[in-house]
């Protein structure tokens, strides 16, 4: 679909409907293909020079269902003496917060979406209050055959998926790193094929691309 000469009303109305079918492929996605092109892909990761080299990762958690499992990513992190961060969001903005341990991992409590969450209230070194991040591993609802990405979008209300979290940390990595003298991380998507739409995903000017995009069968970028 061209959604290049719509207006900003009907795009937004594409990208829920795109949102709301995607939601309910997902949601009955065998458990064993999820593990199946779980393995493969987070084995794609682990080969990338640019994880290899990255020493402070920030990582999303993963669901239950309907995407990669991020487990192993973390597991990996912490267990090669690599900085893992993950996300923790406050009702406006989002900061990427160090996990010191797998123990600390296995006992973060639930938010209300049932995904681990470190407390507000907890003391937890901030990524950009240290040496900022190398590596952000970016979720992701829906993506096209060129890397590009549809997140959950700000009608998902303050799900810590949603595009108005990670397109303000964006900025603020940007604005750090023009400060700071530092290169911008590299970002990376992770995707089920059946998270693969024909076509293009809607985008507005302010989307942003990962720099890759990996996929059971291959790598974009």
């Amino acid at each position: 679909m061209n959604t290049a000469k719509m207006d900003h009303g009907a795009l937004r109305a594409v990208k829920q409907a795109l949102r709301k079918s995607m939601r309910a492929k997902l949601a009955i996605l065998p458990k064993d293909l999820v593990v199946k092109e779980t393995q493969a892909v987070v084995n794609r990761l682990f080969a990338m020079p640019e994880y290899q080299r990255s020493r402070s990762i920030s990582v999303y958690i993963s669901m239950s269902t309907g995407e990669i499992s991020t487990s192993a990513i973390i597991e990996d992190i912490l267990g090669n003496n690599k900085r893992c961060y993950i996300p923790r969001c406050d009702g406006e903005t989002m900061d990427m917060v160090r996990l010191t341990s797998l123990e600390d991992f296995r006992s973060l409590p639930l938010n209300k979406w049932q995904i681990p969450e470190p407390l507000l209230t907890e003391a937890r070194e901030n990524a950009l209050d240290q040496d900022g991040l190398d590596l952000i591993i970016v979720p992701g609802l829906a993506f096209d055959k060129n890397g590009w990405r549809l997140g959950h979008g700000k009608g998902f209300g303050l799900f810590p998926r949603g595009d108005r979290y990670y397109d303000r940390y964006f900025a603020k990595v940007a604005e750090w790193s023009a400060l700071s003298g530092r290169p911008l991380p590299v970002t990376i998507a992770l995707s089920l094929s059946a998270q693969m739409v024909d076509g293009h995903v809607p985008r507005e000017d302010f989307d942003q691309k990962p720099h890759f995009l990996l996929t059971p069968t291959g790598v974009i970028h």
